[in-house]
């Protein structure tokens, strides 16, 4: 566990009609020396915990905050409760009073993240003491009556012990906050949010978009504030869209205390169906950006690496194309076959200073699932991308974007991570203007890089293709401009791109496996030599039939 640190004292939250306060973690002097309350006296308990709960092999973490209130004896409180089984945090959270040493709550509400189910109406005991020599209150000793009718009942109280967390000694401040957060979890809970130095946030939660805000709470307080709007229709986001959560959130620090390196997120639902969320994610390395007054553009080519999962085996190399609409085909090299990633990226607003895209409809290829192949995703709900785009300065261009694919049963249980920048390969020469001329011409694919068959494809001055495999198979499609593109992109679209039997009709044939396939279509881009000549074609589509068949195609041939 990585650590923060500063002292809490009074401030105020009232968002959406809830009145959430945190007052002094341990009191205070006009001189601004801490002077706690004497040991053996009144205890107050404001702050940020960190802790154990149960003992032996069923000992779990636990971490959490706890309103001080206007008089600084306790408020609102939420703890997060490891989960068995690595399912993430479960949670706990109500409203708790000190009455000198002891700490008592009724009423507590329990959420269990394995089955997704609250138990109401639970009761939190403690007892808190201070530091000797400070006086600030510094360890909570108690237990908690079992959640029953969840995955996390016991049928007996659950022991924990806290104490006041370093998490509490860092000052918050706007600029601290800003960046780029994401998590995981086993149960759906990979989400992202980026937070602008405004306080705006934007992101999303698993099927759900989110926008709200993140704010410090106070000068001296390590804490800030969130607001949280979920949205989404009832395929995506069901039953939460529309619903709002509040809470709060504290950074986490390297050992050098320099830069944060992660986040904890605890909220709760203000409005709408029950829900809460703890977030424990990681910070996206912060480069050096200029902000852009006009959304930064993704179109056109890119190269880059992927970081796998510990313990996943794979290509590192990644490259692919996005269009203007925000359609995108990443895709893997290897000796016989390619991973792929397509779909529509969109644009969130400017909360996170035009940098952040997004698609919740992926699909991913995976070439050595199933011996054949296997898709996952392709509807609503499919495989979740996210990326931040940054810029070195050139007006409303990109030149880095940053992200992570994730779907249900990935391997290695987290996303994979991809670092991209404009292929240098595929950029158009200076004084070079794409136009279907420039690649009109013969290009081949060897069957080495195409599941073993041989690819031959000509494009003809009115932008037809047409072409042969080596099994059989006849190749048609429709290529396109796209104009009024600045600046001028080596992009093209291609449209009805598909596969025929030999007798150019189309057949379930033993020849062309692909005859039954659903039409294509995606993104094409002419390869340069070091003269500045078009020395390849790549082409890059996909496409999906209504009974759910799906098929994709990577072209990457040399001309004839």
């Amino acid at each position: 566990m990585r650590y923060l640190h500063s002292l809490l004292r009074a401030c105020r939250l009232l968002p959406l009609g809830l009145a959430v306060t945190l007052a002094a973690c341990g009191g205070g002097s006009d001189g601004g020396e801490d002077v706690g309350p004497p040991s053996g006296t009144q205890q107050y308990p404001g702050g940020i915990w960190e802790g154990s709960v149960g003992t032996g092999t069923s000992q779990r973490v636990m971490v959490g905050f706890i309103d001080g209130g206007v008089d600084g004896k306790g408020g609102e409180f939420y703890f997060a409760r490891g989960a068995a089984g690595a399912a993430g945090y479960d949670s706990l959270y109500g409203l708790l009073r000190t009455q000198v040493a002891t700490i008592q709550a009724t009423g507590v509400t329990y959420f269990s993240v394995q089955d997704g189910k609250f138990a109401n109406g639970l009761t939190l005991r403690g007892t808190a003491s201070s530091n000797p020599v400070t006086g600030r209150t510094t360890t909570i000793s108690g237990n908690y009556t079992s959640p029953n009718g969840t995955a996390a009942a016991s049928g007996a109280t659950s022991n924990f012990k806290l104490t006041y967390s370093p998490l509490n000694n860092f000052p918050g401040r706007a600029d601290l906050l800003a960046g780029t957060y994401r998590g995981a979890g086993m149960f759906g809970g990979q989400w992202v949010l980026a937070i602008s130095a405004r306080g705006l946030l934007s992101g999303r939660i698993g099927n759900c978009n989110v926008q709200g805000t993140a704010t410090p709470r106070a000068p001296d307080s390590a804490v800030y504030s969130i607001t949280m709007s979920l949205i989404g229709d009832e395929n995506t986001c069901a039953p939460y869209s529309g619903t709002q959560q509040v809470g709060i959130a504290v950074l986490r620090y390297e050992a050098a205390g320099k830069e944060p390196n992660g986040i904890w997120i605890f909220t709760r639902n203000a409005s709408g169906t029950a829900n809460t969320y703890v977030l424990d994610g990681l910070a996206d390395p912060k480069q050096p950006t200029i902000p852009s007054p006009v959304p930064l553009s993704i179109n056109g080519n890119w190269a880059g690496t992927l970081t796998l999962p510990a313990g996943v085996i794979g290509d590192e190399g990644v490259w692919g194309s996005v269009l203007p609409d925000g359609g995108f085909f990443l895709y893997t090299n290897s000796s016989f076959n390619h991973d792929a990633l397509y779909g529509r990226l969109i644009r969130y607003d400017s909360a996170s200073l035009n940098r952040f895209v997004t698609a919740n409809d992926g699909v991913f290829f995976n070439r050595l699932a199933g011996g054949t192949g296997n898709y996952q995703g392709g509807y609503i709900g499919g495989v979740l991308v996210d990326a931040t785009l940054e810029s070195a300065g050139a007006a409303g261009a990109a030149t880095r974007m940053t992200g992570t694919y994730s779907y249900n049963g990935q391997l290695g249980g987290y996303p994979t991570r991809f670092t991209m920048q404009p292929d240098p390969l595929y950029t158009l020469p200076a004084g070079v203007r794409p136009n279907i001329n420039l690649i009109v011409g013969n290009y081949r694919m060897q069957g080495a890089s195409f599941g073993g068959h041989t690819v031959d494809i000509s494009v003809a001055v009115d932008g037809s293709i047409v072409g042969s495999t080596s099994n059989g198979c006849k190749i048609v499609g429709k290529l396109s401009d796209l104009p009024n593109q600045q600046p001028p992109l080596n992009l093209y679209r291609v449209e009805a791109f598909g596969y025929l039997s030999g007798n150019l009709v189309p057949s379930n044939t033993i020849g062309c496996e692909l005859s039954t396939g659903p039409s294509q279509s995606g993104a094409v881009a002419a390869l340069f030599d070091q003269e500045g000549r078009v020395s390849g074609l790549r082409l890059l589509t996909a496409g999906l039939q209504i009974s759910g068949q799906r098929a994709h195609t990577v072209f990457v041939g040399n001309k004839r």
